[in-house]
Formats: structure tokens, sequence, C-alpha cells
């Protein structure tokens, strides 16, 4: 048994992952209302569940084993302003370092987006290495994406491993990617760091197909006049995310106007407010007495600049065929789809009102692309949280599986270490 804390919880990504491999959740911040309407359906009530971070006494957290929280990180994501730390979100790092400060865990375990790691030409990230550093712990980063654990969705996050009680070592550090990069400039530096046992990726075996609804209620269905003819038609490779065609008559961004395949992963879940910022998929439809089979992967859902509470989520939408003629359709391979502002609302592609009708995914559907269990969803649901919510509370997340696969690794090093005698300040 380990006791852990979670900041910034949203519907617990870290606690659902941490609850199975023996943690004890002593303490939880959340300041959406809706989150924690769901958070404490989830997780039996959850009276250790406070609100807003910066209102809480450092003294009034228990001691614990593990600080463990995906802060607010829209301020560090490319569909924001890039205000850093000059967002007020974005200082919400320090909340973390005040808590770990005060009761010296002897881990923590934290998650932003990709672009933390460029921010700002790297000074964001040096500066929360330096203060992490600066309070007692050695450090490593590396990003992950969901669609290797299990979930057909393509979300690359950084995760964040610190520990109190480890002997330093310099980065075994290959490539020279975005990854490599910032690792570099950091130990030239002269950062303190060490070596975590990242779990590898193993092979996409999930499909968007894998986690549909056999039977979806009426109102997930858009009008037949949002549907129009597909412009063009791409080959792509089984494992990515594929675009299948665009809108000719829609306003706004490219990215806004993509129809995406679903023999593959999905695109990132994301964090937009529009039930019409979505991507979509192709599905042929079902005959009376036989399942419909889904052909294309939605691409992951991406974040949006619009700010509301914490962040909101961009659905995805499904287009099904409505007879059963069939057409060849080819893909192209393409990455998680682009962060876009409110009004770029991403729409879907079709042959004719005829040939398909065009489907958001359902929040059942978007929670289990983030790992959660239907009965969780279920639970939330019962509390009398909306539609809208449990979207943005999806695409707020952090993916259980991948939390669970470093969880996995990280529980040993919190049983094995041994209480620290002098705390560096």
């Amino acid at each position: 048994m380990f006791t852990y804390v979670e900041l910034f919880a949203g519907i617990g990504g870290f606690r659902s992952a941490l609850d199975q491999l023996g943690g004890i959740c002593t303490f939880a911040s959340e300041i959406d209302k809706f989150a924690t309407i769901s958070y404490r359906a989830m997780y039996d009530g959850a009276p250790e569940l406070h609100g807003d971070i910066t209102k809480i006494d450092a003294k009034d957290v228990p001691e614990h084993d593990l600080l463990v929280g995906g802060f607010p990180c829209q301020a560090f994501s490319v569909a924001g302003q890039r205000k850093g730390f000059g967002d007020t979100r974005g200082t919400l790092f320090f909340e973390i370092a005040r808590i770990a400060r005060a009761k010296r865990p002897k881990l923590m375990f934290l998650e932003n987006v990709k672009g933390l790691l460029s921010h700002d030409k790297g000074r964001t990230l040096d500066i929360m290495v330096q203060t992490l550093n600066d309070i007692g712990y050695a450090v490593d980063f590396s990003i992950l994406n969901s669609k290797f654990y299990g979930v057909p969705q393509s979300r690359e996050r950084v995760f964040i491993v610190c520990s109190r009680d480890v002997e330093p070592e310099a980065w075994s550090i290959e490539g020279n990617g975005v990854l490599a990069k910032a690792k570099r400039r950091l130990q030239a530096m002269g950062a303190r760091t060490f070596n975590f046992d990242w779990p590898k990726n193993g092979e996409v075996m999930t499909r968007l197909r894998d986690i549909l609804e056999p039977e979806v209620d009426e109102k997930y269905y858009l009008s037949p006049d949002k549907t129009l003819k597909l412009s063009e038609e791409i080959s792509s490779k089984s494992d990515s995310v594929r675009v299948v065609g665009r809108l000719a008559e829609v306003n706004g961004h490219d990215i806004c106007k993509r129809v995406y395949s679903a023999e593959s992963v999905a695109p990132t879940i994301p964090t937009g407010s529009s039930g019409n910022t979505t991507p979509k998929i192709l599905q042929r439809p079902r005959g009376r007495n036989s399942s419909g089979r889904v052909y294309d992967v939605a691409p992951t859902l991406t974040t949006s600049a619009y700010e509301h509470n914490n962040y909101v989520l961009e659905k995805f939408t499904v287009i099904q065929k409505t007879h059963s003629t069939t057409t060849t359709v080819k893909y192209d391979e393409t990455g998680t789809l682009q962060a876009a502002r409110l009004d770029k609302v991403p729409q879907v592609v079709t042959e004719s009102t005829s040939r398909y009708r065009i489907r958001k995914l359902t929040p059942r559907e978007c929670w289990r692309l983030q790992g959660f269990t239907d009965d969780q969803l279920d639970k939330a649901r019962s509390a009398g949280v909306s539609d809208s919510q449990l979207y943005k509370q999806a695409g707020n997340a952090v993916t259980v599986n991948v939390t669970h696969a470093i969880a996995q690794r990280l529980v040993p090093m919190i049983k094995s270490q041994e209480e620290v005698t002098e705390w560096v300040v």
C-alpha cells in the first residue's frame, strides 16, 4: 500500500490507475464544479476532494508518498497564445512545487502537453526542472502516445517523474527529436537527472471501431444538410490517423474540413467547447439484424484556444452509410489533428446526403478513448452531469492506460525508497 495526493484531479485519470495498484488517495484538488461532481460520483463520494489549490494551506495536505497531477497545460499548447508563465494557469505549476516542498513526497508523477518541451524556446521547461531540482528532486521525462497502450487514440503527452531519493545520473539520450534536444539542453545546464524505466511502445492493437457503441441515440446524428460530397480520395497505412476527404463548401481552416478514417487509431481527444468542433469517421450503416462495420478512424481530439473552466472537448464525428452500396475509399496518412480556434470547426465530407449520415462520438465512446470504464461514465451521468460536460471532462483527462503503465514501474520505487535525512532547499 502507498499513499498519494492528486492535484488538478479532473475526473481522476491518475486515480483510476493508482487505485488498481494499491494506492490510497489521501487528498485531491479540483476547481471545476462539474468535474468534482463526476469525481465524487466515481470514487465513493471522495471526501478527500477539495477545491482551488491556490486557497489550500500546505499544512492541510496529509503526508503522502506520491504526488500526481496533470497541471493545466493550455498556456503551454500551440493552440494557446504562448503566454507561458504570464498566464495564471501557467503559474499553477508552482502550486505543485509549493506542496511538494512542504510535504516532501518521495516521488512526483506529472503530465502535460508535448508542446511544453519547446515552449518559449525551452525556457518554460528549464525553469520547471530547475524549480524541481531546487526543492530536492531529480527529474526524468518522456513522451508517450496513448495509442500504444490499448486505446485507439493518438494522443502524445509529456510525462514527468521526479524522485527525492535517487542517485543522480546523466540521461541516456538517443535521436535528435524535440525530446532529445530538450534533454541535451538541460543536461548541458547541469540539471539533476536520473533515468526512469519508461514503458516501451507496443503494437497498435485497437481501432476506433472497437470502442463504438452498437446503438446510438438519434440526438447524436447531424442533419442531412451537414453532409457534402467527398472532395478527394487518398491512401494511407493501417495504423495511422487517416484523412479520407475534405468538405468543399465549409468556411474556415483546412483542419475544420477534414474527415477521418476508422480502421486505425483516433486522433487526440481535444479540449474544445463546441459540439461541432469534432473529427469525423466513416461507418457502414447497420441493417435491422446486423451490426455496421466501421471503415475509418477519427483523429485525436485536439486542444482549442477557447477557455472555459479548465479545458473543453473537441468531439469526434462519425459518418455512417445509409444503404448497402459500397464505394472504394483510399486514405492518406496524417498526424494528430491540429489545434483550432472555436470558430474553425472541423466538418464532414460525404459522398451525398443519401449515402451517409453523420454523428458525433458519444460521451461514452470518448470516455472509453481515455481508458475510463462504462461504470464510471454511468456514475457521472447519474449524478446529473450533462453530455457537454462529459465531453469536456474526457478531453481534459489523462489517459488511464498510460498512467497505469507508468505507475506499474513507479510503485516499486515508492516501496524501496528510504526516508531522506537531509532536505535540499
